[in-house]
Protein backbone atom coordinates (compact mmCIF):
# COMPACT_ATOMS: atom_id res chain seq x y z
CA UNK A 1 0.00 0.00 0.00
CA UNK A 2 1.78 3.39 -1.37
CA UNK A 3 0.74 5.93 1.52
CA UNK A 4 1.03 9.51 -0.21
CA UNK A 5 0.19 13.07 1.50
CA UNK A 6 -2.68 15.07 1.12
CA UNK A 7 -3.99 18.40 0.79
CA UNK A 8 -6.79 19.37 2.33
CA UNK A 9 -9.47 21.68 0.11
CA UNK A 10 -10.87 24.28 2.94
CA UNK A 11 -13.06 26.76 2.81
CA UNK A 12 -12.74 30.34 2.38
CA UNK A 13 -10.61 32.86 0.16
CA UNK A 14 -7.75 35.38 1.14
CA UNK A 15 -5.62 37.66 -0.58
CA UNK A 16 -1.97 37.35 -0.70
CA UNK A 17 -0.10 40.50 -0.45
CA UNK A 18 2.67 40.89 -2.85
CA UNK A 19 3.93 40.25 -6.25
CA UNK A 20 6.83 40.54 -8.46
CA UNK A 21 4.77 41.08 -11.87
CA UNK A 22 5.32 45.20 -11.93
CA UNK A 23 3.57 47.37 -14.06
CA UNK A 24 5.13 48.38 -16.96
CA UNK A 25 4.64 51.21 -19.34
CA UNK A 26 2.47 50.79 -22.60
CA UNK A 27 3.28 53.74 -25.31
CA UNK A 28 -0.08 55.24 -25.43
CA UNK A 29 -1.71 53.32 -22.67
CA UNK A 30 0.37 53.29 -19.77
CA UNK A 31 -1.15 52.67 -15.98
CA UNK A 32 1.34 53.88 -13.19
CA UNK A 33 3.11 50.60 -11.86
CA UNK A 34 1.46 49.22 -9.14
CA UNK A 35 1.45 45.95 -7.24
CA UNK A 36 -0.84 43.44 -7.57
CA UNK A 37 -2.79 40.96 -5.53
CA UNK A 38 -2.50 37.25 -5.55
CA UNK A 39 -5.54 34.71 -4.89
CA UNK A 40 -4.80 31.97 -2.82
CA UNK A 41 -5.85 28.47 -3.86
CA UNK A 42 -7.20 26.16 -1.73
CA UNK A 43 -6.58 28.87 1.02
CA UNK A 44 -6.99 26.67 4.43
CA UNK A 45 -4.53 23.67 4.35
CA UNK A 46 -4.28 20.38 6.87
CA UNK A 47 -1.66 18.10 5.82
CA UNK A 48 -2.41 14.18 6.01
CA UNK A 49 -1.68 10.82 5.17
CA UNK A 50 -3.51 7.81 3.70
CA UNK A 51 -4.90 6.87 0.59
CA UNK A 52 -5.40 8.40 -3.06
CA UNK A 53 -8.88 10.20 -3.14
CA UNK A 54 -11.80 8.04 -4.55
CA UNK A 55 -12.55 10.19 -7.52
CA UNK A 56 -10.69 9.03 -10.91
CA UNK A 57 -8.28 9.92 -13.01
CA UNK A 58 -9.56 10.96 -16.60
CA UNK A 59 -6.97 13.62 -18.14
CA UNK A 60 -6.43 17.02 -18.63
CA UNK A 61 -8.83 19.63 -18.49
CA UNK A 62 -8.03 22.46 -20.59
CA UNK A 63 -9.77 25.65 -21.11
CA UNK A 64 -13.67 24.77 -21.05
CA UNK A 65 -12.92 21.15 -20.16
CA UNK A 66 -15.85 18.41 -20.63
CA UNK A 67 -18.66 17.95 -18.31
CA UNK A 68 -18.03 14.25 -18.18
CA UNK A 69 -14.19 14.28 -17.22
CA UNK A 70 -15.11 17.04 -14.89
CA UNK A 71 -17.21 15.00 -13.19
CA UNK A 72 -15.00 11.80 -13.11
CA UNK A 73 -11.29 13.68 -12.38
CA UNK A 74 -10.69 15.78 -9.35
CA UNK A 75 -7.67 17.36 -11.40
CA UNK A 76 -9.73 18.47 -14.47
CA UNK A 77 -12.35 19.62 -12.01
CA UNK A 78 -9.57 22.01 -10.13
CA UNK A 79 -7.74 23.26 -13.39
CA UNK A 80 -11.03 24.21 -14.22
CA UNK A 81 -11.94 26.41 -11.34
CA UNK A 82 -8.05 27.74 -12.03
CA UNK A 83 -9.07 28.67 -14.71
CA UNK A 84 -11.55 30.65 -13.64
CA UNK A 85 -9.49 31.90 -11.00
CA UNK A 86 -6.86 33.47 -13.60
CA UNK A 87 -9.64 34.91 -15.77
CA UNK A 88 -11.14 36.56 -12.53
CA UNK A 89 -7.57 37.91 -11.38
CA UNK A 90 -6.60 39.94 -14.73
CA UNK A 91 -10.09 40.68 -15.17
CA UNK A 92 -10.20 42.79 -11.34
CA UNK A 93 -7.16 44.59 -11.51
CA UNK A 94 -7.55 45.91 -14.71
CA UNK A 95 -10.56 47.26 -14.03
CA UNK A 96 -8.65 48.89 -11.03
CA UNK A 97 -6.20 50.22 -13.60
CA UNK A 98 -9.46 51.87 -15.49
CA UNK A 99 -9.08 49.19 -18.49
CA UNK A 100 -13.07 48.43 -18.50
CA UNK A 101 -13.54 46.63 -21.65
CA UNK A 102 -10.93 44.45 -21.15
CA UNK A 103 -11.70 43.81 -17.58
CA UNK A 104 -15.57 43.02 -18.91
CA UNK A 105 -14.13 40.38 -21.42
CA UNK A 106 -12.27 38.67 -18.63
CA UNK A 107 -15.38 38.79 -16.49
CA UNK A 108 -17.68 37.54 -18.47
CA UNK A 109 -15.25 34.58 -19.93
CA UNK A 110 -16.18 32.21 -16.86
CA UNK A 111 -19.47 32.50 -17.18
CA UNK A 112 -20.11 32.36 -20.61
CA UNK A 113 -17.31 29.55 -21.07
CA UNK A 114 -16.67 27.72 -18.22
CA UNK A 115 -18.79 27.54 -15.47
CA UNK A 116 -21.58 25.71 -17.95
CA UNK A 117 -19.58 22.55 -18.17
CA UNK A 118 -19.31 22.47 -14.45
CA UNK A 119 -22.72 22.64 -13.13
CA UNK A 120 -22.80 18.39 -13.61
CA UNK A 121 -19.44 18.27 -11.86
CA UNK A 122 -20.48 20.63 -9.06
CA UNK A 123 -23.56 18.51 -8.80
CA UNK A 124 -22.09 15.36 -8.27
CA UNK A 125 -19.79 16.45 -5.85
CA UNK A 126 -22.77 17.96 -4.10
CA UNK A 127 -20.80 21.37 -4.51
CA UNK A 128 -23.05 24.62 -4.06
CA UNK A 129 -23.39 26.47 -7.78
CA UNK A 130 -22.19 29.92 -8.18
CA UNK A 131 -23.74 31.38 -11.46
CA UNK A 132 -24.94 33.89 -9.95
CA UNK A 133 -22.10 35.04 -7.95
CA UNK A 134 -20.01 34.99 -11.74
CA UNK A 135 -23.17 36.77 -12.87
CA UNK A 136 -23.71 39.45 -10.50
CA UNK A 137 -19.76 40.34 -10.81
CA UNK A 138 -19.93 40.25 -14.25
CA UNK A 139 -22.85 42.68 -14.36
CA UNK A 140 -20.92 45.01 -11.85
CA UNK A 141 -18.01 45.48 -14.22
CA UNK A 142 -20.11 45.98 -17.37
CA UNK A 143 -22.10 48.99 -15.69
CA UNK A 144 -18.47 50.30 -14.79
CA UNK A 145 -19.68 50.68 -10.48
CA UNK A 146 -17.67 51.74 -8.53
CA UNK A 147 -14.52 49.87 -7.31
CA UNK A 148 -15.61 48.96 -4.08
CA UNK A 149 -18.53 47.17 -5.50
CA UNK A 150 -16.60 45.40 -7.21
CA UNK A 151 -13.95 44.28 -5.36
CA UNK A 152 -16.82 43.01 -3.03
CA UNK A 153 -18.83 40.60 -6.05
CA UNK A 154 -14.81 39.93 -6.61
CA UNK A 155 -14.48 38.32 -2.89
CA UNK A 156 -17.92 36.76 -3.02
CA UNK A 157 -16.87 34.78 -6.32
CA UNK A 158 -13.17 33.78 -4.65
CA UNK A 159 -15.43 32.34 -1.59
CA UNK A 160 -17.84 30.37 -3.96
CA UNK A 161 -15.02 28.72 -5.73
CA UNK A 162 -12.91 28.00 -2.39
CA UNK A 163 -16.15 26.10 -1.84
CA UNK A 164 -16.35 24.46 -4.93
CA UNK A 165 -12.56 23.53 -4.65
CA UNK A 166 -13.09 22.11 -1.35
CA UNK A 167 -16.16 19.60 -2.55
CA UNK A 168 -13.47 17.67 -4.56
CA UNK A 169 -11.64 16.38 -0.93
CA UNK A 170 -8.61 15.47 -0.04
CA UNK A 171 -6.05 15.85 -2.67
CA UNK A 172 -2.59 14.25 -3.00
CA UNK A 173 0.31 15.93 -4.03
CA UNK A 174 1.19 14.66 -7.04
CA UNK A 175 -2.81 15.39 -8.54
CA UNK A 176 -2.11 19.09 -7.21
CA UNK A 177 1.48 18.89 -9.71
CA UNK A 178 -1.09 17.93 -12.42
CA UNK A 179 -3.17 21.27 -11.98
CA UNK A 180 0.10 23.15 -11.66
CA UNK A 181 0.98 21.59 -15.06
CA UNK A 182 -2.12 21.67 -17.00
CA UNK A 183 -2.71 25.44 -15.90
CA UNK A 184 1.13 26.38 -17.09
CA UNK A 185 0.58 24.12 -20.44
CA UNK A 186 -2.81 26.19 -20.89
CA UNK A 187 -0.47 29.34 -20.49
CA UNK A 188 1.95 28.47 -22.97
CA UNK A 189 -1.15 27.68 -25.24
CA UNK A 190 -2.46 30.96 -24.01
CA UNK A 191 0.73 32.91 -24.94
CA UNK A 192 1.35 31.62 -27.85
CA UNK A 193 -1.69 32.58 -29.25
CA UNK A 194 -0.82 36.18 -28.10
CA UNK A 195 2.73 36.50 -29.80
CA UNK A 196 3.29 36.59 -33.14
CA UNK A 197 6.71 37.06 -34.89
CA UNK A 198 8.05 38.61 -31.60
CA UNK A 199 5.18 40.99 -30.89
CA UNK A 200 2.18 40.73 -28.86
CA UNK A 201 -0.78 40.41 -31.60
CA UNK A 202 -3.50 39.40 -28.60
CA UNK A 203 -3.59 40.93 -25.46
CA UNK A 204 -6.41 39.17 -24.36
CA UNK A 205 -4.42 36.11 -25.06
CA UNK A 206 -1.19 37.23 -22.84
CA UNK A 207 -3.66 38.42 -20.35
CA UNK A 208 -4.97 34.69 -20.06
CA UNK A 209 -1.75 32.98 -19.81
CA UNK A 210 -0.53 35.83 -16.75
CA UNK A 211 -3.43 34.68 -15.24
CA UNK A 212 -3.34 30.90 -15.32
CA UNK A 213 0.95 31.36 -14.26
CA UNK A 214 -0.55 33.16 -11.08
CA UNK A 215 -2.95 30.31 -10.22
CA UNK A 216 -0.27 27.73 -10.65
CA UNK A 217 2.47 29.97 -8.63
CA UNK A 218 -0.15 29.90 -5.68
CA UNK A 219 -0.36 26.03 -5.69
CA UNK A 220 3.45 25.11 -5.52
CA UNK A 221 2.76 26.99 -2.02
CA UNK A 222 0.97 24.36 -1.19
CA UNK A 223 3.09 21.74 -2.29
CA UNK A 224 6.04 23.01 -0.12
CA UNK A 225 4.15 22.13 2.77
CA UNK A 226 3.31 18.66 1.55
CA UNK A 227 5.89 15.24 2.63
CA UNK A 228 6.65 15.51 -1.45
CA UNK A 229 10.45 15.19 -2.45
CA UNK A 230 11.91 18.72 -2.08
CA UNK A 231 13.92 18.69 -4.68
CA UNK A 232 10.64 17.82 -7.55
CA UNK A 233 8.77 21.19 -5.70
CA UNK A 234 11.68 23.34 -5.87
CA UNK A 235 12.05 22.51 -9.51
CA UNK A 236 8.36 22.94 -10.47
CA UNK A 237 8.63 26.66 -8.61
CA UNK A 238 11.85 27.12 -10.46
CA UNK A 239 10.19 26.57 -13.98
CA UNK A 240 7.17 28.92 -12.89
CA UNK A 241 9.71 31.90 -11.72
CA UNK A 242 12.03 31.16 -14.91
CA UNK A 243 8.75 32.21 -16.76
CA UNK A 244 7.17 34.83 -14.93
CA UNK A 245 9.33 37.62 -17.00
CA UNK A 246 6.99 36.97 -19.85
CA UNK A 247 4.49 39.47 -18.30
CA UNK A 248 6.13 42.52 -17.32
CA UNK A 249 2.62 43.73 -16.62
CA UNK A 250 -1.19 42.92 -17.14
CA UNK A 251 -0.67 46.03 -19.92
CA UNK A 252 0.69 43.65 -22.28
CA UNK A 253 3.66 45.44 -24.00
CA UNK A 254 4.46 45.98 -27.61
CA UNK A 255 7.13 43.14 -27.83
CA UNK A 256 6.80 40.17 -26.18
CA UNK A 257 9.90 39.20 -23.43
CA UNK A 258 9.89 35.82 -23.68
CA UNK A 259 9.28 33.46 -27.09
CA UNK A 260 6.36 30.79 -26.12
CA UNK A 261 8.69 28.43 -26.79
CA UNK A 262 10.42 28.70 -23.49
CA UNK A 263 6.71 28.28 -21.65
CA UNK A 264 6.07 24.98 -23.41
CA UNK A 265 9.88 24.05 -22.01
CA UNK A 266 8.74 24.77 -19.12
CA UNK A 267 5.63 22.97 -18.97
CA UNK A 268 7.23 19.97 -20.09
CA UNK A 269 9.54 20.40 -16.88
CA UNK A 270 6.61 20.37 -14.90
CA UNK A 271 4.89 17.65 -16.03
CA UNK A 272 8.05 15.81 -16.02
CA UNK A 273 8.55 16.57 -12.24
CA UNK A 274 4.87 16.13 -11.56
CA UNK A 275 4.89 12.48 -13.02
CA UNK A 276 7.97 12.03 -10.57
CA UNK A 277 5.59 12.47 -7.34
CA UNK A 278 3.29 9.43 -8.60
CA UNK A 279 5.82 7.57 -8.00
Amino acid sequence: MVIRNKVWVGLGAALLAGTSLATAALAGDAPDNTERSRDTVWSKVQLASGEAGEAGEAGEAGEGGAGGELSHSDSAYLTQLGLMRGHLSVGVELYGLGKLANAATHMKHPEDELYESMEDALKDRGAPGFEEELETLATLVENQADNAKVQAAYAAVLEAITRAEAAAGPQPADEIAEVIYDLIHTAAEEYDEGVDDGKIVNGHEYQDALGFTRVAESLTDLLAQSDADTSLVAEIKEQIAAIKPAWPSVVPPVQATMDPSALYGAAARIEIAALSLKD
